[in-house]
């Protein structure tokens, strides 16, 4: 099954590029109301709308909100904290345990979206 995520985004310019660099994405197709980024069977839609511009505070972390994303990667916790920070995001401590296999952490991307991050080769 392939599966996909839309973000509403203040700035998709900013936002494709955190995308594209942390997780290797590439950009598909964009114009001003929209990008498409797409990595194996994973799709990111980003749009921007009048409302989401006026509605993001870039500065600030939004935890209130029903879903988190979980991103697998297969890559030292190390090297994908430093891409994360590198455009603007902020990785939270590994949490003490794993799930799945795989160390868990918490961090949001430059706009303040939370997401989950599971490191490591699962079952080894």
């Amino acid at each position: 099954m392939k599966t996909g995520l839309v973000i509403y985004t203040s700035s998709i310019e900013k936002l494709a590029i955190f995308y594209a660099h942390v997780f290797d994405l590439q950009m598909i197709e964009s114009d001003h109301s929209y990008a498409l980024l797409v990595g194996g069977d994973f799709e990111l839609v980003l749009l921007e709308t009048e409302v989401s511009k006026k509605g993001l505070n870039v500065f600030e972390a939004r935890e209130n909100t029903a879903l988190k994303p979980t991103f697998f990667v297969d890559v030292p916790f190390e090297l994908i904290s430093e891409r994360i920070k590198e455009k603007g995001g902020v990785v939270f401590p590994p949490k003490n345990w794993t799930f799945g296999g795989r160390q868990v952490c918490d961090a949001h991307d430059c706009e303040g979206n939370i997401f989950q991050l599971r490191v490591g080769i699962r079952g080894g």
